[in-house]
């Protein structure tokens, strides 16, 4: 939610301060040049969200969103840091049981006013503010997510593979001030949560 402005002293909001220093990463590290820094392959990387039917006990019988990856960077040292984006405006709903139309619909719902309201907020970031490295390489991963312009914690268990990262979380869509997407239209209820998958790849050196 976007904070009012100081009438006595006008200035940018908070979260506009946070979104810009959010997306400030790959300028920074670029500038610096370390060697240290490994770029996700975004075609190669997808995030996918898993929205259950209402009342159903299991993820498959709802809808099933892409987010394909528009930029993300590793800091792969001792102590490593993690960012990605996702540009709202390329998520699509891949429902295989149902028509074009149908997921055309689902989307409109899914990025429209009442859901992550894309003529706003574009971008959905998410960074690391510490990352513990377990045994198995697992990886804990504690960090902000940026999602409907409201900055909120979320921990990550992820596993890395040479260079993939795997894992899986769930958030709700209610805590970032969203409607839930309902199934086919109707409406979720309150608290509902989704299922987030991410299969992240970095570039070949």
């Amino acid at each position: 939610m976007r904070q009012a402005h100081n009438l006595s002293c006008p200035g940018p909001t908070a979260p506009a301060v946070r979104a810009a220093a959010a997306g400030a990463w790959l300028l920074l590290w670029a500038v610096a040049g370390s060697a240290q820094v490994r770029y996700l392959d975004v075609e190669r990387s997808m995030v996918t969200v898993h929205v259950p039917a209402p009342g159903a006990s299991g993820w498959a019988a709802g809808h099933v969103i892409q987010a394909p990856l528009a930029e993300g960077s590793v800091d792969d040292t001792d102590t490593p840091h993690l960012a990605i984006v996702i540009d709202v405006r390329d998520l699509r709903v891949v429902d295989p049981e149902r028509s074009a139309d149908e997921r055309q619909r689902v989307r409109a719902q899914m990025v429209g006013p009442e859901g992550l309201d894309e003529a706003r907020f574009s971008r959905i970031t998410y960074h690391s503010l510490t990352i513990d490295q377990l045994e198995g390489g697992e990886w804990l991963v504690r960090g902000e997510l940026e999602l409907h312009g409201r900055f909120l914690p979320l921990t990550v268990r992820t596993t890395r593979n040479g260079d993939r990262f795997t894992g899986t979380t769930t958030l709700s869509p209610a805590e970032f001030g969203m409607a839930p997407i309902g199934l086919a239209g109707a409406a979720a209820p309150a608290g509902h949560d989704v299922r987030v998958d991410f299969d992240v790849v970095l570039e070949k050196r």
